[in-house]
């Protein structure tokens, strides 16, 4: 079987438009349901989430830190030793 780009090309962009149409539906289903309480809810949870991510950032640096100790004191030992 010979694989042409042209059908490759044609694959893709079906893909491309059932995908928009989808996106479409759903943008459609939500907007049509929306309940401004679930919004709210979802508005209170992003902010959640996006609070915690200086956490997480120093709580990442402070393991590499902690890490770079450790290799730092085995260096020192080994070259004591």
């Amino acid at each position: 079987m010979r694989i042409d780009n042209s059908m490759n090309l044609n694959a893709m962009i079906a893909t491309q438009v059932q995908v928009s149409q989808n996106a479409q539906t759903i943008a459609d289903v939500a907007n049509s349901i929306g309940d401004p309480q679930l919004l709210e809810v979802s508005q209170e949870l992003i902010d959640a989430i996006t609070s915690q991510i200086p956490n997480v950032i120093a709580y990442s640096a402070n393991a590499n830190a902690i890490q770079t100790q450790n290799e730092v004191s085995n260096m020192m030992l080994n070259i004591k030793a």
